[in-house]
């Protein structure tokens, strides 16, 4: 995941004295890699890659707990700045103002607040700045902030509109198969059920929560009553919606990774402040109490000997509470710290990977494995690019099949595996026709049958057989394996879908010797007409006479085939009169019509 911080913001968490520039360099030395960093305007900007088990870096705070830990390693002084933490704010589990049903089974914490008199207008200016930097559209004061807040603390948040919840009533559950809810975006939902919705007391769809808030309860220029929602949901369902839906959006992405409760309460007072306070007490149901997690730290292997007093250095720097050999976890690692591995990755890469020493491997070379298959995919897909063909990728689930079917399928477009690559081809040419001149394109992929099968497929919108042929043969010619291909007509197209996995089991780099013969062959070309398949038709020349050693295909207008035959006799010289008989049996009518 790429993330946008503007250097103003990150310094609001830290105080250092190094640079833009030093940070960016000792940030992708030890932790998140800063891909990039440019000046806009009168601010620094870090571009910077989050790996997807992360998730306690995808916020402001995040990357400013890496900074204490990592920037004093190379010298810079830094230290974590105080916030003002005198403002509390008071909880309850039942509130006059909202009246909720929630399923603890979903929902891990449920958090909200009522701030009245709103005025809905534009952002202070510091806001709006930011959020452009970190490349947001600036809407109004209230969506802001709720953007603001889950940039800063890593945590979504949500804003409805108050006044248009019906009854003031909010029911969390999971929708049911059929149920329609249109999201802020104006895009309309047909859920497929299992998803986490809240409905109000008229029993409508207000938001499909961890993915997007509903229209109809949305924040506009007339609201005067914003209810701050701010929840921890169970991560599975989240990534199945979004998923499902193909709705992506910052919030799903941040929920689906499992994000913890303890981080609900200070985004809900930072989020109280931002608005100017309340007088109402925050509606606060936990419904899962995080456990402790402690991980034993066993000793570590990394090449070089640290003392345990820097070992302990380096994860109290990281949150880490250290005792003996038990390490307590901090909430926002709770995530991806599970075993004494994970606290040794810790330890090295803030240490430094580039301070451990390189040693060159002892004992033999291991002896390298060759992979027939790996080698000859290689081979074909050069081969066919220098052909004109492009590399094409297609999904290996589909919507019909006879092929097996997916008991929990995320969407109806992907229920079963697919038997073949043909269809997913001809759908490519069907979407792609009369916007591109010529269509030539190829995969190598498996289809299951039921077993798994590595196939090959050929596509071209050029209905010249003939080529197609050609580049098919040189192929197989190319890889030392002869073998029957079909080519199929479509309507607009040809097809040759191969058995790559049978063809490779011959494959072969040793090129047979077949000594040149003393006498030569006698080539001549025939027209026929084609009454039946092409591979029968060969099979049905070839057997009339063993003087026929090859049939090369010429051309194709309308139903007549121009044919290519070689004759030829190892032990002697063959004359016209040799092959009349079998020229006579050749363009005779009645055999090209059997």
């Amino acid at each position: 995941m790429q993330i946008l911080i503007p250097d103003s913001w990150l310094r609001e968490f830290i105080e250092t004295n190094a640079t833009p520039k030093q940070i960016q360099e000792t940030l992708s030395l030890c932790g998140p890699s800063v891909e990039r960093l440019y000046k806009k305007g009168n601010d620094y900007v870090y571009d910077i890659e989050v790996t997807t088990n992360r998730v306690d870096m995808m916020s402001v705070i995040g990357i400013a707990r890496e900074c204490l830990a990592i920037l004093p390693r190379f010298g810079y002084k830094t230290k974590f700045k105080i916030r003002n933490s005198k403002f509390e704010i008071k909880t309850a589990g039942k509130v006059d103002y909202l009246n909720v049903k929630v399923d603890k089974n979903l929902c891990f914490r449920f958090s909200a607040v009522l701030i009245e008199n709103i005025k809905v207008g534009e952002s202070p200016k510091i806001i709006r700045d930011r959020l452009e930097l970190c490349g947001l559209r600036v809407l109004n004061n209230v969506i802001d902030i709720s953007n603001y807040l889950m940039l800063e603390m890593g945590q979504p948040v949500h804003t409805f509109d108050y006044d248009k919840i019906s009854g003031h009533k909010m029911i969390l559950r999971e929708s049911k198969k059929g149920e329609k809810i249109t999201t802020l975006d104006n895009k309309e939902f047909n859920l497929p059920g299992g998803d986490i919705v809240i409905e109000d007391g008229s029993e409508k769809l207000i938001d499909l929560c961890g993915i997007m808030g509903g229209h109809n309860s949305a924040v506009d220029e007339n609201t005067k009553n914003v209810l701050l929602f701010v929840q921890v949901y169970e991560p599975t369902h989240i990534r199945k919606t979004s998923m499902g839906l193909a709705h992506r959006t910052s919030a799903a992405i941040l929920f689906e990774k499992g994000l913890s409760t303890e981080n609900v309460l200070p985004t809900l007072q930072k989020g109280i402040k931002m608005f100017g306070g309340t007088k109402e007490a925050v509606l606060d149901i936990l419904n899962v109490k995080e456990e402790i997690k402690i991980v034993k730290l066993k000793k570590l292997d990394l090449g070089i000997e640290i003392k345990q007093i820097e070992i302990k250095n380096i994860l109290n720097s990281l949150g880490f509470q250290v005792k003996g050999s038990q390490v307590t976890v901090p909430w926002w690692r709770k995530p991806d710290i599970n075993i004494s591995e994970d606290l040794a990755e810790e330890v090295a890469r803030i240490y430094g990977y580039h301070n451990l020493p390189s040693v060159l491997m002892s004992g033999p070379l291991p002896k390298p494995h060759y992979d027939k298959t790996f080698y000859w995919e290689s081979k074909i897909k050069s081969a066919l690019s220098h052909w004109g063909f492009t590399e094409s990728y297609t999904y290996s689930l589909v919507d019909k099949d006879t092929g097996l079917k997916l008991k929990n399928p995320l969407s109806s477009e992907w229920t079963y595996l697919r038997t073949n690559l043909a269809n997913s081809h001809l759908k490519i040419i069907d979407e792609n026709l009369g916007r591109i001149p010529e269509l030539n394109f190829f995969e190598i992929a498996n289809v299951y049958i039921p077993h798994e099968e590595l196939h090959l497929i050929l596509s071209t919108t050029n209905k010249d057989y003939s080529r197609l042929k050609g580049i098919i043969e040189a192929l197989l010619l190319k890889i030392g394996v002869t073998t029957e291909i079909k080519i199929v007509e479509h309507s607009d197209c040809l097809t040759c879908e191969i058995n790559l996995q049978k063809i490779l089991q011959l494959a072969t780099t040793i090129k047979k010797y077949t000594p040149i013969s003393k006498f030569s062959p006698i080539i001549e070309d025939i027209n026929i007409t084609l009454t039946e398949s092409y591979d029968s038709l060969i099979a049905k020349i070839k057997s009339i006479s063993p003087l026929i050693k090859n049939i090369e295909f010429i051309e194709k207008y309308g139903d007549k085939l121009t044919l290519r035959i070689t004759y030829h006799d190892n032990n002697r010289q063959l004359s016209n009169e040799d092959i009349a008989s079998v020229r006579e049996i050749l363009i005779d009518t009645d055999f090209q019509k059997s």
